[in-house]
């Protein structure tokens, strides 16, 4: 009678343990299709070029050379960016949606980037909107990332 229970559980553990590495690996398969569908979206590229025109605004800002000609140019950029990373974001959520990244904080920095840049009477918090949006990049990166180990 113990031998037989001592089997069966032994039997029990033995399931379970493949169910949970067969899920785990689920999970890492999954995962790494989500990656590589991002790439293949070029979300990397898009997500850098953000930063880069993030960084951009600063260097023009401390420079003082953001004059309305550069800052209309800076604006259309982001916005172009934006909407690029937008249709990346829409095409990963139809394909992966229990799996989905969350970008809506980045469209959100976006836009509040974008509006600091258009009102000339506050320019110190342009600076502070724009850090806020680098560190929204450095986040979503962390989280894009830190799934596929």
């Amino acid at each position: 009678m113990k031998q037989k229970f001592g089997k069966q559980l032994l039997l029990y553990t033995l399931v379970l343990a493949v169910l949970y590495l067969g899920f785990i690996k689920y999970q890492q398969y999954s995962a790494d299709n989500y990656l590589a569908e991002f790439r293949a979206l070029h979300g990397e590229e898009t997500i850098e070029q953000m930063g880069t025109l993030y960084k951009d605004i600063v260097e023009y800002q401390a420079t003082y050379k953001l004059t309305p000609q550069v800052s209309a140019q800076l604006v259309q950029n982001l916005l172009a960016t934006g909407k690029k990373l937008k249709d990346i974001d829409q095409k990963l959520k139809q394909k992966y949606p229990r799996q989905h990244v969350d970008f809506s904080y980045l469209y959100q920095d976006l836009f509040l980037v974008v509006k600091q840049i258009q009102d000339k009477a506050n320019d110190a918090k342009l600076a502070v909107m724009v850090v806020h949006a680098v560190e929204g990049i450095g986040n979503i990166k962390v989280q894009i990332y830190s799934r596929h180990k």
